[in-house]
């Protein structure tokens, strides 16, 4: 089977395939492209590339890791981290790269040791294992062999970052497997000081991992896959979790997502399954959303995707009506990108294609990484079989409706575009604001009106319409980062 159908075992059962064939290093010259392009449905964007100048690009994440308030790129390759320094309006210069054990797979972003600078970890499989490197404010990294994580004799396939205690510092969750083709989840708890402690072992694991609060109690859940299921832990807030609750979805789950899919504010699942052909000997990919719903987990009738093999999907609001999306991505003989325009009810319509690039993209994420207040697409490209490169693609979003532009990214912030301080406005009225972050993201705002909580968006804008009564009043903004850290920013205003 090949690597690029990412279909992954694990609970308690055989070990995921990670092993992909890539081309030896060669030296290549940084290529880029920037077009234009019209779509059929509601989202147009510009694309560019950029190459890692090594081969089997695969991991990717977005972070200000030189702290000058603009986003960056980090990419795994086959021997070597990229750092793409960013140089604003979502442009980025070539990568300055530095050697790293072999092939890791996916990379995430925090800062680990409170130091005020963005650190990583990569995960590798079976073949690879983890790696902790710690930012030194520059885009450079520094391999840390001391951190105290020991995840036995299993190797950490996929990991994803949260606040699982309520301490407001990243821990880590791991998606793991052993030699034996055992897999579970592990669960590591921060210090605060770059080191971690283990608070929980959870049977199920082996395949793509997430977190979010899908129960609305204040605490983060993880959702883990194994290759015939969708388990669900649901948190106790003190790293400790409960018993799984599992979904078996239609064909070979290989892929999740966290978005508010069913307009609610509450955090849901969008899952990308395969279903094996034999007539064809091929699969054909279907996504359907799950959320919890009275002590289970609920699915939507899954619907059809693509037959082009998958590498990944995102979920985010590239339109700008604070319905979240999904990002596809993959390829075959051409590399694939596209996008279904969520409809608020846990649904999606049709797959629309976007700009791609190579024969390959998989790791999508969206994030406004030009600080325009659309949501933007990135992810990397591969070229396998070939001497040549992989490295980043961006997306940048052109036709969103803009609603507020967000602060830099070297900060926890809030940016408040409506009303100005002292405004006077009529009695209902539309408050717009935007919120960034730096460790993670600004994955929810909140307005609040003379102490009382108005509402809240599940992303980085705010767009909420209200009625006040005639007088004085004060609205807080308020932006909360991956890892629940939170800010206020205060106006006074008036209604006629």
């Amino acid at each position: 089977m090949s690597a690029k159908h990412r279909l992954f075992t694990g609970g308690r059962a055989s070990a995921p395939l990670l092993l992909k064939p890539f081309a030896c290093l060669v030296a290549i010259l940084t290529a880029s492209i920037a077009l234009s392009i019209p779509l059929s449905a509601a989202v147009t964007f510009t694309a560019s590339e950029v190459a890692s100048g090594d081969s089997s690009t695969l991991g990717i994440v977005a972070g200000d890791f030189n702290n000058d308030g603009i986003l960056d790129l980090v990419t795994t390759n086959a021997f070597t981290l990229s750092y793409y320094q960013g140089l604003g309006g979502g442009q980025y210069a070539a990568p300055v790269n530095m050697s790293l054990p072999f092939y890791q797979t996916q990379v995430v972003a925090a800062d680990l040791n409170g130091d005020g600078k963005l650190d990583l970890i990569t995960v590798g499989g079976i073949n690879a294992g983890m790696r902790v490197l710690l930012g030194n404010g520059d885009g450079t990294f520094t391999l840390d062999d001391h951190t105290g994580i020991n995840t036995g004799g299993y190797s950490p396939v996929f990991v994803f970052l949260a606040d699982f205690n309520g301490d407001h510092i990243p821990d880590i969750a791991f998606s793991v497997c052993d030699y034996e083709d055992t897999c579970e989840t592990q669960v590591f708890l921060g210090t605060g000081d770059g080191t971690f402690k283990q608070s929980a072992t959870l049977t199920y694991g082996g395949g793509a991992i997430v977190a979010g609060d899908f129960n609305g109690d204040g605490h983060q859940d993880i959702a883990v896959l194994t290759n015939t299921q969708v388990v669900v832990y649901l948190g106790e807030g003190n790293g400790q979790f409960q018993s799984p609750l599992i979904l078996i979805p239609n064909g070979q789950p290989t892929y999740l997502t966290v978005g508010d899919f069913y307009d609610d504010r509450i955090q849901s699942l969008a899952v990308l399954n395969g279903v094996y052909e034999s007539s064809t000997q091929s699969f054909t990919y279907y996504v359907n959303t799950v959320q919890y719903v009275d002590g289970q987990l609920v699915g939507t009738t899954p619907q059809r995707v693509s037959k082009l093999s998958t590498g990944g999907i995102a979920a985010g609001d590239l339109t700008g009506n604070f319905k979240d999306d999904l990002v596809v991505t993959g390829g075959g003989e051409a590399g694939f990108t596209g996008y279904m325009l969520g409809r608020g009810n846990g649904t999606f319509d049709g797959l629309t294609s976007a700009p791609a690039y190579a024969d390959f993209e998989t790791s999508p994420f969206v994030r406004d990484l030009n600080l325009d207040s659309r949501h933007d697409i990135g992810a990397v490209w591969d070229i396998s079989g070939e001497n040549t490169s992989g490295g980043a693609f961006v997306l940048l979003n052109d036709s969103a409706k803009p609603n507020c532009d967000p602060p830099p990214a070297n900060n926890l912030g809030v940016n408040i575009c409506a009303p100005t301080d002292g405004e006077i406005v009529d009695p209902t009225y539309t408050f717009r604001a935007a919120g960034n972050a730096f460790d993670g993201i600004a994955k929810r705002m909140e307005l609040w009106i003379d102490g009382q909580k108005v509402g809240q968006d599940l992303e980085d804008q705010l767009k909420i319409t209200t009625t006040v009564t005639k007088g004085s009043h004060t609205a807080a903004f308020v932006a909360v980062d991956s890892f629940d850290n939170y800010t206020t920013s205060t106006i006074n205003f008036a209604a006629r």
